[in-house]
C-alpha cells in the first residue's frame, strides 16, 4: 500500500509507550499533530519480576486497538545506550570521496565485526572550498544487528512495518534544532574558532539519562546510568517503602508530611547525578576548548522531580531552561490536551521521529537494515511485475492470432460467398460515396432549418422582451470614433493614412459578467470613476471639465437606479493616435479616449431602427436611456512601441517608401513600421431595458430637461 504523508513516532520506553502522529500542513511548512497515545506499563521493564517482551507486546496491542497505522509511515526510537556514536573530522577532501573515508573510519572506530552491526552516518557542518569539504564533522551511529532485530520483533509480530529506526538522543537532537535553539547556525558561516553558545539537554529516562551537548552544528552524546527509578529505589531503601509507595512519594514529595526527610533520602542520588553531569561537561570542554555552555534543558518525565531543577542550578551554576511547549508543533486537538501537556517532556523522542519522517529534521540517519528495505521494495513490485508479464504474454498471443486472422482475410486468395476482395472493396466504396452524399445533404438541410427557427423566434418574440445583445453590440459600435477618410476604403495605405493620425479605436475583446446586484461592482469602481477625469497636467484637466460635469449630472440622476441585477461590460482596446503632434494638441493617450469613446458613452446618443414609440423602441436615445451607467476608464497604461507589418503589394505602393507609419513612426524594413500603442480598459454597468422601458426613460428625461430649462428662464426674467 502506498504510504501517506502521515508519520507515527513511537518511543517504547522503560516506563511507558509514547506515540505521536504528525502530518505536514497544506503549505508543507509546519508539522501538525493530530493524534497521540500514552500507555503506561503495569511494571517498569527493568524490574526483576517484569517480563519486558510481554509488557511491550501488550502495550503495542493496546495501542493498535485504539489507533490505525495502516498506510502511515512508522518511526521508532531505541535507547541511546543501545547504540554507539562516534565523531571524527575528515581532512579537506573532495565531497565525492567522503563516503570512502567514512567506510574506512567505520572499520577503525566500531569495535565489532562490520557484518554484525547496522550503521549510518551524516555530515555535520562544513563548507565547500575549491570543490573540497572543509571544517566538516562526521557522525557515525551504529547498533548491533541482533539489538536492531530485537527492537523490531514486537512490531513484526503485530504486522507493523517500521520505516525508520533512530537513536533516542538523535531524535531529541532534531527537536532541539527545530524548537529549542533560538536560531540554527548557518553551516556555511560557521566559524570553528568562535562557535555559537552550546546547549545541554538532559533527557532523563527511567534508568538512564541521555546527555546531549550541541550548538546546532556540532553534537556530543553521553549516556549517564542514573534515571528516575534510582530516586525511587533510594526512597524505598531509606524509608523502608514498597516500590509503588516510593514512586508515589517521589512524584508528590512537596505534599509529603515531612518533605525534608524525603529530599534528604534522595540527596545521594542528586549528588551522584550532578557529579556525573559535571564530569561529562568537564570532559567535553577539555575536547572542545572553544565551546561555551549557555543553559541546560531538562526533558523526560523524570525531569519533573521536585527540587531537581533548583539543585542542578545551584550545583552547576548554569541556567536551567523550562520547556512548556514545542514552539513549532501545531494541532490543537493534541497540544491542548491535559494528558499531553502533563507528559510533554516525555514526548520529545516521538516528536523528533515525526520531524524526521516528515522531512523537517536535521539528523536523518536510519538504522533500519538494508536487507529489510530491499525485501520490501521487491515485495511491493513483485505483484506488478508478475501481472505485467502475464498481461504482456496474453497480449502477444492474442495479437499473434488476431494479426494472422486479419492478414488472411485481406489476402487476395481469400473469398467469401463467391465474392473476391476487390469486388467487396468496390462495393464498399460505392456505398461510402452514397453515405457521404446523404450526410452532406442532411447537413445543408440542418443549416436551413436553423436559420428558419431563428427567424421564427425573432418574428414571434414579444416587444416587451429585454434589449437584445445585438443592440448592445450596435450601441458599442456607435460609441466608437469613425474616421470618415477610411469608411469606404477596402484597403488602407499606411503611407497615405498613417496609423498615428487615424481617428480610430481598435477593440481587443468585449467581456460580460452577470451580477445579481450591480451595486457591488459600483462600490469597487466608483473611486476610479470619480478621478478618471483628473490629470497631472492642469490644461488636460481643464480640457476634460465639460465631460466631467456631464458625468456628474448623469451620476446624480442615475445613482438611485443602479441596483438589482444587471451586466458589467468590459471593453479592452487600444489606439495609435499618439504621435508627437497629437500629444502637443492634447489629443493622445488617455485624453483621446476620454474625448471620443468616454464622451460618447457619458453624454452621447445612440440610434436604433424602427418607429420611435414604446412598441418598436426606435429613434435616438442617450446611453443612459438604453441602460448604460457609470462608464469608467478602469485601467490606462503607458504608451508602448509596436512593430506593425503590412504587405506592400496589397496596397499598391512601392516598397521603397519610408513614411509608412506617418509622422513619429520609424520604418523597420520592407513592409513594417513602428507606432506608439496605448492600451486601456473601460467598464460600464448595463441594466437591460425593453423598447418600452427605454422609450419611457427617454420621455422622463426630456420632460425633466424641459422643466429645468423653463426654471432657468424664469430665474433669468426675475433677475432682470
Amino acid at each position: 500500500m502506498a504510504k501517506t504523508n502521515a508519520v507515527w513516532g513511537i518511543d517504547i520506553g522503560q516506563c511507558a509507550l509514547k506515540a505521536l502522529r504528525c502530518t505536514l500542513d497544506a503549505d508543507g511548512e509546519s508539522v501538525v499533530a493530530d493524534t497521540y497515545d500514552y500507555i503506561e506499563y503495569p511494571k517498569i521493564l527493568s524490574q526483576p519480576e517484569a517480563d519486558p517482551e510481554e509488557l511491550v507486546r501488550q502495550a503495542l496491542e493496546q495501542f493498535l486497538s485504539r489507533n490505525n497505522v495502516v498506510g502511515d509511515s512508522v518511526a521508532i526510537s531505541v535507547p541511546g545506550q543501545a547504540g554507539l556514536s562516534r565523531f571524527f573530522k575528515p581532512p579537506p577532501v573532495d565531497a565525492k570521496t567522503l563516503p570512502d573515508i567514512v567506510k574506512y573510519e567505520v572499520k577503525q572506530q566500531i569495535p565489532f565485526p562490520i557484518e554484525d552491526v547496522i550503521w549510518d552516518w551524516q555530515q555535520m557542518g562544513g563548507t565547500i572550498v575549491d570543490g573540497r569539504t572543509v571544517d566538516a564533522e562526521v557522525g557515525l551511529f551504529a547498533m548491533k544487528r541482533d539489538a536492531v532485530l530485537r527492537a523490531l520483533r514486537p512490531f513484526d509480530e503485530a504486522d507493523v512495518e517500521v520505516d525508520i529506526i533512530q537513536l533516542s538522543p538523535l531524535a531529541i537532537f532534531n527537536v532541539v534544532c527545530n524548537d529549542i535553539l533560538d536560531e540554527l547556525p548557518n553551516a556555511e558561516e560557521f566559524d570553528p574558532e568562535s562557535p555559537p553558545e552550546s546547549l545541554v539537554v538532559m533527557s532523563m529516562g527511567t534508568d538512564t539519562t541521555d546527555l546531549i551537548v550541541t550548538n546546532g552544528i556540532k553534537l556530543w552524546l553521553r549516556n549517564i546510568p542514573i534515571g528516575g527509578n534510582h530516586f525511587t529505589k533510594q526512597l524505598s531503601r531509606e524509608l523502608k517503602l514498597t516500590q509503588a509507595k516510593a514512586e508515589h512519594l517521589k512524584r508528590n514529595a512537596r505534599q509529603a508530611e515531612d518533605p525534608k526527610t524525603v529530599f534528604k533520602a534522595m540527596r545521594p542520588v542528586f549528588t551522584d547525578l550532578v557529579n556525573e553531569v559535571q564530569r561529562s561537561l568537564t570532559f567535553f570542554q577539555s575536547m572542545d576548548k572553544t565551546a561555551q555552555i549557555s543553559k541546560i534543558v531538562l526533558l523526560g518525565n523524570a525531569a519533573k522531580l521536585p527540587g531537581l531543577r533548583q539543585f542542578l542550578n545551584k550545583q552547576l551554576q548554569i541556567d536551567i531552561a523550562k520547556v512548556t511547549t514545542f514552539d513549532t508543533l501545531t494541532g490543537n486537538e493534541v497540544v491542548s490536551q491535559p494528558s499531553f501537556k502533563d507528559n510533554l517532556l516525555s514526548f520529545a523522542p516521538s516528536y523528533g521521529l515525526c520531524l524526521q519522517g516528515t522531512g523537517k529534521a536535521v539528523m536523518n540517519t536510519n538504522l533500519l537494515p538494508g536487507e529489510i528495505v530491499t525485501e520490501r521494495i521487491i515485495r511491493a513490485k513483485k505483484p506488478w511485475v508478475l501481472a505485467s508479464v502475464g498481461i504482456l504474454m496474453i497480449a502477444l498471443v492474442f495479437s499473434y492470432f488476431m494479426t494472422d486472422t486479419a492478414w488472411w482475410k485481406v489476402d487476395p486468395r481469400y473469398t467469401a460467398d463467391q465474392v473476391s476482395w476487390k469486388e467487396a472493396k468496390d462495393a464498399i466504396d460505392r456505398q461510402d460515396g452514397i453515405s457521404k452524399r446523404h450526410k452532406r445533404e442532411d447537413d445543408e438541410l440542418k443549416v436551413k432549418l436553423e436559420k428558419l427557427n431563428r427567424l421564427a423566434s425573432e418574428l414571434v418574440s414579444s416587444s416587451e422582451d429585454k434589449t437584445s445583445w445585438t443592440e448592445i453590440q450596435s450601441a458599442i459600435y456607435q460609441a466608437l470614433p469613425k474616421d470618415p477618410r477610411l469608411e469606404n476604403l477596402e484597403s488602407v495605405d499606411p503611407n497615405e493614412h498613417p496609423f498615428e493620425d487615424r481617428k480610430e479605436l481598435y477593440l481587443d475583446h468585449i467581456e460580460t459578467k452577470y451580477y445579481k446586484d450591480v451595486a457591488e461592482w459600483l462600490d469597487t469602481v466608483k473611486p476610479i470613476h470619480d478621478t478618471m477625469f483628473d490629470s497631472t497636467r492642469e490644461e488636460i484637466t481643464d480640457l476634460l471639465k465639460p465631460i466631467k460635469q456631464a458625468a456628474e449630472e448623469a451620476d446624480k440622476e442615475t445613482a438611485a437606479e443602479l441596483t438589482g441585477a444587471g451586466w458589467i461590460i468590459e471593453i479592452k482596446a487600444h489606439h495609435f493616435h499618439n504621435s508627437d503632434q497629437q500629444v502637443l494638441k492634447r489629443n493622445a493617450d488617455k485624453t483621446y479616449v476620454m474625448q471620443t469613446l468616454m464622451t460618447k458613452l457619458i453624454d452621447g446618443t445612440v440610434e436604433f431602427p424602427g418607429a420611435a414609440d414604446a412598441v418598436a423602441g426606435g429613434g435616438e436615445y442617450k446611453f443612459q436611456d438604453f441602460g448604460i451607467y457609470y462608464p469608467t476608464l478602469v485601467t490606462s497604461g503607458e504608451r508602448t512601441k509596436e512593430s506593425i507589418g503590412f504587405r506592400q503589394d496589397s496596397i499598391g505602393r512601392d516598397s521603397d517608401k519610408s513614411s509608412a507609419g506617418g509622422p513619429g513612426s520609424t520604418q523597420q524594413g520592407d513592409g513594417s513600421f513602428d507606432a506608439w500603442r496605448y492600451d486601456f480598459t473601460v467598464q460600464m454597468a448595463w441594466i437591460p431595458r425593453s423598447p418600452k422601458e427605454r422609450f419611457e426613460a427617454k420621455d422622463t428625461r426630456e420632460k425633466a430637461e424641459a422643466e429645468k430649462v423653463a426654471d432657468t428662464e424664469t430665474e433669468t426674467v426675475e433677475e432682470n
